[in-house]
């Protein structure tokens, strides 16, 4: 899933794909250097689990 910022870093649009995001741009006329397009999630491994915080208990 990707996401497409305006220069402001305000999120405008989300989007499977690169064509996707592209196509908004298009749509709303952002030129070149308005916006950037970046992953909207890392990615982990299924069996990681993240580690807890110092001074956090569950």
């Amino acid at each position: 899933m990707l996401g497409l910022y305006d220069q402001d870093g305000v999120l405008r649009f989300t989007g499977p794909d690169q064509a996707d995001c592209l196509a908004y741009a298009e749509l709303f006329a952002l030129v070149d250097g308005a916006f950037s397009i970046e992953p909207l999630f890392v990615s982990v491994d299924p069996g990681v689990t993240p580690r807890q915080e110092a001074g956090c208990s569950s």
